[in-house]
């Protein structure tokens, strides 16, 4: 039997979301209502939120007026996003590296906080990018944040417990052959669990090949989710944004 790819079962796991769900839910808005000052979308253009987890990004771009398509690997978060289906806000079960229900139909296509990079083969990212170039309009807007290598690589924890509703969460982190790992371990419940996240190290340069690889043109690169100006060093995030031509 094939071997799953280690996304599909951590992030259907109910613990990814135990140990995440302090994750700043302020910060996200502020950084999608940021986002749309700077695009200015027109209210009603339709939108997609690629690796849209459980929705919470996508329920704020339905929110700011737009109409939303959102999908999602994992069939634990689509079914759980679900619930907050209207007629303007559509969940799905979808694959990045495939091509999309809907083909040049997006005004802009969202890639939110590093839901990209999973893959084992580096030939997966060209295919998601054509994914994204697929599902654009003629002048459609690609949005991608991705953390900045150099940055988390210098300011890396190697080590730490992290405890969640009564569970202690062991983390250790390192950087092997183009990739970050992340193990997770921990017991509930007598039975103990081990996880690992391996995220590839994408450089800004790779993606600007992939981009333009896939008829993508850069109109933007920004440093962090206030929308700063981006320094090697210093920025924590990459935040792309592309025009397709």
């Amino acid at each position: 039997m094939e071997e799953k790819e280690w996304f599909s079962t951590w992030f259907d796991s109910p613990y990814y979301h135990i140990l995440y769900a302090k994750r700043d839910e302020n910060e996200a808005a502020k950084f999608i209502a940021s986002l749309q000052q700077k695009l200015n979308l027109a209210d009603g253009s339709r939108v997609l939120d690629a690796a849209c987890g459980k929705g919470r990004h996508a329920i704020t771009l339905s929110q700011l007026g737009f109409t939303v398509d959102a999908f999602d690997l994992s069939p634990a978060n689509i079914e759980a996003a679900q619930v907050f289906e209207c007629p303007d806000l559509l969940f799905f079960v979808h694959d990045i590296r495939e091509a999309l229900p809907l083909q040049n139909e997006y005004d802009a296509i969202f890639n939110f906080f590093t839901s990209f990079g999973y893959f084992d083969n580096r030939m997966d990212n060209q295919k998601a990018f054509d994914t994204f170039a697929g599902g654009l309009k003629k002048g459609g807007i690609l949005v991608l944040d991705f953390f900045n290598p150099t940055y988390v690589l210098a300011n890396l924890v190697s080590s730490e417990t992290v405890e969640r509703q009564g569970i202690s969460f062991q983390i250790k982190r390192w950087s092997d052959a183009g990739y970050l790992y992340k193990s997770i371990d921990f017991t509930d419940k007598g039975t103990t669990y081990s996880f690992v996240e391996k995220v590839e190290l994408v450089t800004k340069n790779d993606f600007l090949a992939y981009a333009a690889q896939a008829g993508l043109q850069l109109v933007d690169f920004k440093g962090s989710y206030s929308l700063t100006s981006f320094d090697e060093i210093n920025s924590p995030r990459m935040i792309f944004i592309w025009s397709k031509n």
